[in-house]
């Protein structure tokens, strides 16, 4: 006979979730899941203290210890799927709640913030290096080729972007506004006139398009290059009109 029954089937009320009764046989089987074996296989403990996650003593206590805070983040990944439904999934799957180190019982996660909250306290303290030490560390007896480091291929700087002419052109223009303007104060004079704030708001506009046409490209292109060429005009005549000092980096980038 099956031991699998249907809800409808039954005649009786029963309560699903009993945490204090059957936290054994609920944990157990937790860790003999494929989630439960990756959950063995992560040095929480050592990266807490890699990330330097303390619990606070005064003040509202966190929903999630340093150990979930981590575990979380691994469990998004796991999960492939937004904050808000991350959430949704930890509210109802206890194997999850297991994972993250909270019990939820009756009560529901509201706020799917606090996914990407954690996600930015983290960020504040990670080091790449000290993590994969850790990481390195703990699965060194796993490894086999120690020396050797495997890349994904669609793995690229963060830091790397297509630098249109549009982009730099705008970088070029605000730096040189900026450097006007600390000028300016320093000298005690009033900031000339520009039109700095018209095409700034009009590059906004332009970089949040998905398709940008060439003629929406061609008067934007022409208007910074002309912003340009004023800017540094002004900034010219302040360099032979007074004497100040400014660093080797300003006459390098100018």
């Amino acid at each position: 006979m099956s031991k699998i029954q249907r809800i409808t089937d039954f005649q009786h009320k029963f309560s699903f979730l009993t945490p204090s009764d059957n936290f054994d046989l609920y944990f157990n089987r937790f860790l003999s899941s494929d989630l439960g074996k990756i959950y063995t296989a992560i040095p929480f403990d050592d990266l807490v203290l890699t990330f330097k996650i303390k619990e606070f003593s005064k003040g509202t206590k966190n929903y999630f210890s340093p150990k979930g805070k981590i575990a979380l983040m691994f469990l998004k990944h796991y999960a492939c799927c937004s904050d808000k439904k991350l959430v949704e999934q930890l509210n109802s799957n206890i194997d999850y709640q297991f994972f993250c180190d909270i019990s939820l019982g009756h009560h529901r996660l509201t706020n799917y913030k606090i996914v990407s909250q954690i996600r930015c306290e983290l960020a504040q303290n990670l080091s790449i290096e000290k993590t994969e030490k850790t990481l390195f560390n703990f699965w060194s007896n796993y490894i086999e080729n120690k020396n050797s480091i495997t890349t994904d291929a669609t793995c690229y700087e963060s830091e790397v972007r297509y630098p249109t002419n549009q982009k730099l052109l705008w970088e070029a223009v605000h730096w040189n506004h900026q450097q006007l303007k600390i000028i300016c104060k320093a000298l005690k004079l009033k900031l000339p006139r520009s039109k700095y704030l018209k095409w700034k708001k009009r590059y906004i506009g332009y970089s949040k398009m998905r398709r940008k046409t060439n003629k929406q490209r061609t008067p934007l292109t022409r208007a910074l290059l002309h912003l340009l060429k004023k800017l540094n005009k002004i900034l010219d005549s302040l360099e032979k009109q007074y004497d100040f000092e400014i660093s080797p980096n300003y006459y390098k980038r100018r």
